[in-house]
């Protein structure tokens, strides 16, 4: 464990941190004690990654997952807050030692310990196979030898057996040396794909060595693939005819993991405690479990590192390659984070280590020009420094109604049959529709919990997650009239976890596992299906455009025909469409332009993997860098065209500029200084500017955004739960006014 940082929160959801179990490029884990003095494990997302409302509802996803899984051999989730400003969860802390860590420093174990250890893993699995899921990261390090017995950990990544993955898009989930053969493909992973790798766990237990180990991540893929298994040192005929069933190449030929338990047979011994394995490794895990944590908070022996550029050098019990990112957040990290306590039963979710994302070197596309040093002549305008814009004028300003109103993500804006539809990213909030022209709360609604977590709005209609009742699994999309919030029709989803819903002309767009559906818009009758797996989906009037894992498929939105289909080195996120091209970009920050007609590539560059890429519009796409700077690119070619940096002066945390919306003649910016540019699209000039209250936007990751234009007004959201109108000033003509 280390120390906590200065910049760290002192508790999180009423729970106290005590220090730093891992940090990760996604999240950090910490060290907590509950008031009653439990000790537990806390995640917290990344702040920049808190803002993503994308990142938010795959954050959901995780803590819904984890609700599934209640089993003696994995880890039980005591509390979640998804909807937090930071999201975070809490789980048992386990204290003892990986399995990977135990093999590395006592060796391998004997055969009567792993055939024990293969029981309880296949127990686990049984279990996790039984919610209707699939783990897919099976590994040394994702099981923790504790006092109380093994524990299978980590379930970031695990999903529906028959639905995309719960992983940020563009990081392959999974471990090189213990993939499946079909998940070293780059194909879906099932339960089958966990046994496979259960079996490849055992080996390394048994042996101490990986069976696919090879110079490389390639060659060790490869090796997977053809299943070239190392099985030397495997002697137990028992143990080698159970890992050569589990590590066979075609999924239908592996047993499931119930069956394995019927052959393991009666176990030998408890696995309960550590008497069960190897004297020293049993020592050294009681001696773990019994060391006394400290009551007070550590201070830190130096300054911490800020911003952007600062590097943390954090090991977890399972080395991997971890982002190198900012540890210690910024100015707007709460110190205290509310508590929102969810009735859950046990889940597996990982204790000590997070999900992370391998570094990619960041090539700028853009150089900010050098501003001018000298000083303005008396009497005489400098050209250096702009006339002040003019101002636009508030309109009204109207306080979001029902639950979590506080307490969630940005708040995204929608618009359907004249409606303000106003709605907390990635939360469990309540759904307000507002009258434009006067800010009047037209009525409220409260979503479900499931993995729909968001609202999704078509010309003529809105779309949100049904309330389940209690012991339901099943998802219930709503389509309800804006106007009044009355329920047109329901689509019900049993078992299944969709992505979100698209919404585009006379069809509503449904990804569910490796399919698109679409239903009519005036009833909800499915119309077609199609084969296309979606993470992300976008839809237009001609095309829809699906983003799977690796690849990027564009379809006929009138019949679900597959146009074409491209495959990528990572998986995309965030499509967009606009001026005869389809545009996405990876968890590395890569953006990629491809031609509608037929998916040829129009060109790539590379960006930051935190810039993102979300507005489209007047040729250009519209970028938001960390350091307060929104760029434009031309969307034909992917050259840089404008940039304008925003706000206050001094360095810029990360993600203090963003671009909230998007019209015909406006770009809408927030920045650090509370302030509400409008912006030329063509050349990036101030048009106008309002000083909003605590403005703060949503993050637009499916249709969303923090602003749109409605009724001649441009409507806004705010951090602080609010959402305001603003009518910008005109010229004489009409058209807006910029600063000369």
């Amino acid at each position: 464990m280390e120390p906590l940082r200065s910049g760290d929160p002192g508790s999180v959801g009423g729970y106290r941190l005590l220090g730093r179990l891992g940090a990760g490029g996604m999240g950090i884990v910490y060290l907590g004690r509950s008031r009653g003095g439990r000790l537990v494990a806390v995640k917290v997302v990344r702040e920049h990654f808190a803002r993503d409302s994308t990142y938010r509802a795959r954050f959901q996803r995780e803590v819904v997952t984890a609700r599934r899984v209640t089993g003696t051999f994995t880890a039980p989730l005591l509390d979640a807050d998804p909807g937090a400003p930071v999201p975070w969860l809490a789980m048992d802390y386990l204290p003892g030692l990986s399995l990977r860590e135990a093999v590395e420093t006592f060796g391998p174990f004997p055969p009567a310990t792993v055939r024990l250890l293969a029981a309880a893993l296949a127990e686990a699995l049984a279990d996790i196979h039984g919610a209707g899921l699939a783990h897919r990261d099976l590994k040394p390090g994702n099981v923790v030898l504790t006092a109380g017995g093994p524990r299978v950990i980590d379930f970031g990544i695990a999903r529906p057996e028959h639905a995309t993955a719960i992983t940020m898009p563009g990081a392959r989930p999974g471990t090189a040396g213990f993939m499946s053969p079909e998940q070293a493909s780059g194909d879906l992973a099932g339960p089958a794909g966990d046994v496979f790798a259960l079996g490849a766990v055992l080996v390394y237990a048994a042996t101490g060595k990986e069976p696919f180990a090879a110079e490389g991540r390639a060659a060790t893929l490869a090796r997977v693939r053809l299943v070239h298994a190392d099985l030397e040192g495997l002697t137990d005929r028992r143990l080698r005819s159970l890992v050569t069933q589990c590590l066979r190449r075609e999924p239908g030929q592996r047993p499931a993991a119930a069956a394995l338990l019927d052959r393991l047979g009666e176990p030998e011994a408890s696995v309960q405690g550590t008497r069960w394995l190897p004297a020293p490794l049993a020592e050294a895990i009681d001696a773990r479990a019994a060391h006394t944590v400290p009551p007070m908070r550590a201070e830190p022996t130096g300054p911490a590192p800020a911003g952007p550029g600062a590097l943390a050098n954090v090991s977890t019990a399972d080395p991997g390659p971890v982002f190198q990112g900012p540890t210690v957040p910024g100015p707007g990290w709460p110190r205290q984070l509310g508590r929102r306590k969810l009735l859950m039963a046990g889940a597996g979710v990982a204790a000590a280590a997070v999900a992370t994302v391998a570094a990619r070197p960041v090539l700028s596309a853009i150089n900010e020009p050098e501003p001018s040093a000298a000083p303005p002549t008396p009497g005489r305008r400098s050209p250096t420094t702009p006339p002040k814009p003019p101002q636009a004028a508030g309109v009204w300003r109207e306080e979001l109604r029902g639950k979590a109103s506080s307490n969630a993500g940005p708040i995204d804006l929608y618009t359907a049959g004249g409606v303000v539809l106003a709605a907390r990213g990635g939360g469990q909030s309540d759904v307000n529709a507002l009258d434009p022209r006067t800010g009047k709360i037209l009525w409220t609604r409260t979503p479900g919990i499931g993995p729909v977590d968001r609202v999704t709005a078509g010309p003529d209609m809105a779309y949100v997650p049904d309330d389940k009742p209690d012991g339901d699994t099943d998802t219930v999309i709503r389509a309800l009239n804006p106007v009044t919030g009355k329920t047109r029709w329901t689509y019900r989803l049993s078992f299944e976890f969709p992505w979100g819903v698209a919404a585009a002309g006379p069809l509503v767009y449904v990804p569910v596992g490796d399919e698109v559906r679409a239903l009519d818009a005036d009833n909800g009758r499915r119309r077609w299906t199609a084969r296309a797996t979606a993470m992300s989906i976008r839809a237009g009037t001609e095309l829809v455009v699906a983003g799977g894992e690796r690849r990027i498929a564009a379809l006929d939105a009138g019949s679900g025909r597959v146009l074409w289909t491209k495959k990528l080195e990572e998986s995309p996120h965030y499509p967009m469409i606009g001026d005869g091209l389809i545009f996405a970009a990876d968890t590395f920050g890569v953006l990629y332009a491809y031609r509608a007609e037929n998916g040829k590539t129009a060109w790539r560059k590379e960006l930051d993997y935190r810039t993102p890429v979300r507005h489209i519009g007047a040729g250009m796409i519209f970028v938001d860098e960390q350091d307060g700077t929104v760029r434009a690119l031309a969307a034909e070619t992917g050259k840089p065209v404008w940039s304008r940096r925003l706000g206050g002066s001094g360095q810029f945390p990360a993600g203090d500029s963003s671009v909230l919306g998007f019209s015909g003649d406006t770009l809408w910016v927030g920045a650090n200084d509370q302030v509400v540019y409008g912006l030329a699209p063509a050349d990036g000039r101030v048009l106008w500017t309002y000083e909003a209250n605590a403005t703060g936007g949503g993050s637009d990751a499916e249709t969303g955004a923090g602003a749109v234009a409605v009724a001649g007004l441009v409507v806004l959201a705010t951090g602080d739960g609010y959402v305001e109108a603003v009518r910008p000033p005109t010229r004489p003509n009409g058209g807006p006014r910029a600063a000369d």
